[in-house]
């Protein structure tokens, strides 16, 4: 590994009806190499400057959403990353977006969560991933696979057995593209804060399809918004909590599907990629922010 400094400023501030309840600022500097890290309390007066630029950004959003509870995140890092991002939650449920794009989706989120839940879901059917929700169920049952690959993991599952020659799902970072159907693993190194451990993590997934076959089955279950993922590298299990969804026009209640990653069958896909709000990914204890965005597309059942 790099002996590099890397320093890093972080403000997060949580809001709740245009009042901020708590404020956190962290700053420091660390060197990793040889397996170990050496970390300082360090203050870098640029990286605070441009963290704190990056931070008036998310307040301004904040001054017109007095509604929500809202978790604002501002990070500055001797790398180049720059980065606002708001998570806003309405009625229990949460998406995560960005300045630019806050009044835009929490307007969505108002609309999806004024229904209330009309019934239960009780039988296993095609599931129509709609608003860019497929991004989700890419990111665990392709992309943290690819992560983990040269860490004693090796990828398997639906890509490999059969390969879907019309879709391609890749992670961009600033140092390339990598074909997470293929299993190649994320190139960028990313990490939490200065304390934590670089590892190789997603930072934007991005689907693509090109002549995929759509044909959606009279009767499916639509998702529109997830609370969550997982993945399991020792069992290879796929778990996806989805918040809103609906069935036959009614709205449906939480739900969660966990299934082998072998066991997920992709049916088609259509139009361009869109960007869905709200992957907060956490791995190793770390969370980071990354970018999602995926066609309507449509899964045999799970």
């Amino acid at each position: 590994m790099s002996d590099a400094r890397y320093a890093i400023a972080v403000r997060d501030e949580l809001w709740a009806h245009g009042v901020l309840l708590e404020s956190r600022f962290e700053h420091g500097s660390a060197i990793f190499a040889n397996g170990a890290i050496d970390a300082v309390d360090d203050f870098d007066a640029a990286l605070a400057e441009a963290c704190d630029e990056e931070m008036a950004r998310l307040r301004a959003a904040v001054a017109s959403l007095a509604d929500a509870r809202i978790r604002a995140v501002a990070r500055a890092a001797s790398d180049g990353e720059r980065s606002a991002t708001l998570t806003i939650t309405v009625r229990g449920v949460s998406i995560v977006t960005t300045p630019a794009a806050a009044a835009r989706d929490t307007a969505m989120l108002r609309a999806l969560v004024a229904r209330e839940p009309e019934e239960e879901l009780r039988e296993s059917l095609p599931i129509v991933w709609r608003n860019g929700s497929a991004a989700v169920l890419l990111h665990e049952a392709h992309g943290h696979p690819a992560e983990h690959v040269g860490a004693g993991f090796s990828p398997s599952g639906p890509a490999e057995a059969g390969p879907y020659i019309w879709l391609r799902v890749e992670d961009i970072s600033p140092l390339g593209a990598a074909n997470l159907l293929a299993g190649e693993r994320p190139l960028a190194m990313r990490r939490a804060s200065f304390r934590d451990v670089p590892l190789p993590r997603m930072t934007t997934l991005i689907a693509r399809q090109d002549g995929a076959p759509f044909d959606v089955p009279e009767r499916h279950v639509e998702v529109h918004l997830v609370s969550g993922g997982a993945y399991d590298p020792l069992t290879d299990v796929v778990t996806v909590n989805v918040s809103i969804a609906n069935l036959d026009g009614a709205r449906l209640a939480p739900f969660t599907l966990s299934t082998p990653r072998d066991r997920i069958v992709l049916l088609g896909a259509s139009g361009e990629p869109v960007r869905y709000p709200g992957v907060v990914c956490s791995r190793e204890g770390q969370e980071l922010v990354v970018g999602s965005f995926a066609p309507v597309m449509i899964t045999a059942p799970l």
